[in-house]
């Protein structure tokens, strides 16, 4: 059993003496210097402790204790998710919690890039804080500790398992987060902060592929609105609806309340983007929304992602999808965003002007909207076809 005990390093000085912390764990033994010294009169050997009649003991104690609640949590974080523990981490962790770190902290630097770095443009620098943001949850679900010694190929399996296992995330996302990482870490390379080059090795590589992004028709959405549901089920199935005629990622969705919505129309800034839109509710959205008292369920991203494909599996949306040479019913490939894709697809599809698809989507770029929606090439000919209505042959 782990276990933290105090102790002066020269107990027969005539004069003040450090006091040290002994961590008993796994056998091993951590030595570590609260950096605090007292005489040895004032000590009382049976608390290890520091007696309460000499000066400043409260004071004294109180930080003792901290350094031991300190290092008890770290134990038993870094035991519950399978770290491995040795004196070298254990110091590193808990010079963190106390702020003793004498080194660069990677996200005191990486906050102080984005600020500086006057060239980077608006999206690039949203980017950042989205990698930014994702490592701290990483840091704080995993207890693992990012730092620019700790970014290694360990760090890198263990980020991909968190954001695509964990989070859902697609592979180009976490391509998008490690390419991120791979820039500050070669920025502080060059100027001398950061020695550790792991992230250069072929191993630590911005993964990417062309994915099957599908989206939902207007008769699979339908199918979803007539399921006899309940329970959380049908709270899943409201709300992915509601995002699905919307338009809206699930960042969104859970900021609709009734103050936001007046007229019809839903006024939001975009938790992504920070842009604000106006976006006009359908009526069956709307019904959906009264119905719930404008209280709309508050399901975690987590478990929609997972009960939207139960509730897709049960409306039969069962297409066979081909998806990096492997074969998925469609129901195994719905997550939240579908929702928003759908909107965009199906619009674009029933000649909504693009540019005002883009208003309620915050796209900027028609490019950019254009390669969001999911138009198959059958499509797309067809509407060849009714511009130029002569007869088109294979090339053999």
């Amino acid at each position: 059993m782990a276990n933290a005990k105090f102790y002066l390093k020269d107990k027969n000085s005539i004069n003040e003496t450090l006091i040290l912390m002994f961590f008993n764990y796994n056998n091993k033994v951590f030595k570590y210097s609260t950096k605090t010294s007292i005489e040895p009169r004032n000590w009382n050997n049976k608390t290890c402790r520091v007696k309460q009649q000499s000066s400043h003991s409260l004071e004294l104690n109180k930080q003792i204790n901290k350094i031991e609640d300190s290092i008890i949590d770290i134990y038993h974080r870094m035991k519950t998710n399978d770290r491995t523990i040795n004196n070298k981490i254990l110091k590193e962790q808990l010079d963190i919690s106390l702020n003793r770190q004498d080194k660069e902290d990677f996200f005191c630097y990486m906050k102080r890039y984005v600020e500086q770095k006057n060239e980077l443009r608006e999206t690039t620098k949203k980017d950042y804080l989205q990698t930014y943001d994702t490592l701290k949850e990483f840091e704080r679900n995993t207890a693992y500790l990012v730092s620019f010694e700790t970014i290694t190929l360990d760090f890198y399996n263990r980020f991909q398992n968190y954001m695509i296992k964990d989070l859902n995330h697609s592979i180009n996302t976490f391509g998008k987060r490690i390419k991120t990482i791979k820039s500050i870490m070669s920025y502080a390379t060059e100027i001398g902060i950061n020695k550790n080059l792991d992230y250069q090795k072929k191993s630590f590589k911005v993964l990417s592929v062309k994915a099957n992004r599908i989206y939902l028709t207007k008769e699979e959405i339908n199918k979803l609105k007539e399921l006899k549901l309940n329970g959380s089920l049908k709270r899943t199935r409201d709300a992915f609806i509601i995002m699905c005629y919307l338009g809206i990622r699930y960042s969104d969705y859970i900021k609709i309340t009734k103050n936001n919505i007046s007229d019809s129309y839903l006024d939001i800034t975009m938790h992504k983007t920070n842009e604000q839109v106006s976006i006009p509710i359908h009526p069956y959205a709307l019904d959906i929304i009264e119905g719930y008292s404008y209280i709309l369920p508050q399901l975690s991203n987590t478990k929609l992602n997972k009960q939207i494909k139960k509730v897709c599996e049960y409306a039969e949306i069962d297409e066979l999808i081909t998806e990096s040479n492997k074969s998925f019913h469609k129901y195994e490939l719905v997550t939240c965003h579908t929702a928003r894709r759908s909107f965009a697809t199906n619009g674009y599809l029933s000649d909504v002007p693009v540019r005002d698809l883009m208003r309620i989507t915050g796209h900027k770029k028609e490019t950019t909207f254009l390669d969001y929606v999911q138009v198959k090439r059958e499509v797309r000919l067809s509407r060849i076809l009714e511009i130029y209505p002569t007869e088109l042959k294979k090339v053999s």
